[in-house]
């Protein structure tokens, strides 16, 4: 994806957000720091790409990031630094919208600010599985034109 095409999608997913929220008006930081909320540290590790002939991808990528999930809602906050698959420092901040939920696990998509990709926004399909305080976040992205597909996986321990 272009530039762009990374912001519209991005203001789409904002604006979609808004709409569904039951809200009268969008949430201020204040609300944010008050809301009900679980804290977990999510340790990145690994990625495994579809076309490993189109490039050396890193598949090792080590890192450490934190999560506030927000008790009752779709929505979990995210900042963070790992190795990513150019072999580059990604220092990334944003969040996961998870609004679809069977068991232990949750659907839906990762978007974020991250340094070392082609693109500083990425928009990510994502899968979160819960187990008590320890889960997991699974990225999976087809190939793409020009761009090997891959899987993601994070590790989350949480802190209370």
């Amino acid at each position: 994806m272009t530039f762009p095409l990374h912001a519209s999608a991005a203001a789409l997913l904002a604006a979609c957000a808004i709409v569904a929220s039951d809200a009268q008006s969008a949430p201020t930081l204040d609300d944010f720091r008050t809301a009900p909320h679980r804290d977990w540290i999510a340790i990145s590790g690994a990625s495994h790409h579809f076309q490993p002939d189109r490039r050396e991808w890193r598949e090792d990528n080590p890192g450490a990031g934190f999560e506030r999930e927000f008790t009752g809602t779709p929505w979990v906050a995210s900042a963070g630094y790992f190795r990513n698959s150019y072999n580059r420092n990604t220092f990334y901040a944003g969040g996961r919208w998870m609004p679809l939920e069977a068991g232990p696990f949750r659907f839906g998509a990762f978007g974020l600010l991250a340094s070392g990709y082609p693109s500083p926004i990425l928009i990510l399909p994502a899968i979160s599985a819960q187990f008590g305080r320890v889960g997991a976040n699974l990225i999976v992205l087809p190939n793409l034109p020009g761009y090997s597909g891959y899987l993601g996986l994070q590790l989350r321990f949480g802190l209370d």
